[in-house]
């Protein structure tokens, strides 16, 4: 089953993800994935902007996947996610840094910089 998708604009997509795709999708990727657990609230639509806009900052070089509603409660259970959104970083299928709080696309990309830095300098 393929993940849904969102068109963003330069034709890059972030696409919902659940259980059944998480493995392959994120955890068997090579390049960096962001990964927002969120649920579908007030905040939802200015959240996923914030994404779409690092994707577009980022392009190919950053996958980025929304929890599928029904894979939130496994999914905060699997990774002990405290609160929603929490936004986390997946290379090479571990876990290499998260962000817990709503966030601006400055603060959001601020942390993938770092993070892809750290992750760099640890090779």
């Amino acid at each position: 089953m393929r993940p849904a998708k969102r068109n963003c604009e330069n034709n890059y997509s972030i696409s919902s993800i659940g259980m059944d795709a998480f493995n392959k999708e994120v955890l068997g990727e090579s390049r960096p994935v962001l990964v927002l657990c969120m649920h579908r609230d007030s905040e939802f639509q200015e959240q996923t902007d914030v994404v779409e806009g690092v994707c577009r900052t980022y392009g190919e070089k950053l996958k980025a996947f929304l929890m599928d509603e029904e894979f939130i409660g496994a999914f905060r259970e699997n990774f002990e996610v405290k609160g929603t959104p929490t936004f986390m970083i997946f290379i090479g299928g571990a876990e290499k840094g998260r962000m817990l709080g709503q966030t601006d696309q400055k603060a959001l990309e601020d942390f993938v910089s770092r993070t892809l830095s750290l992750d760099q300098e640890g090779k």
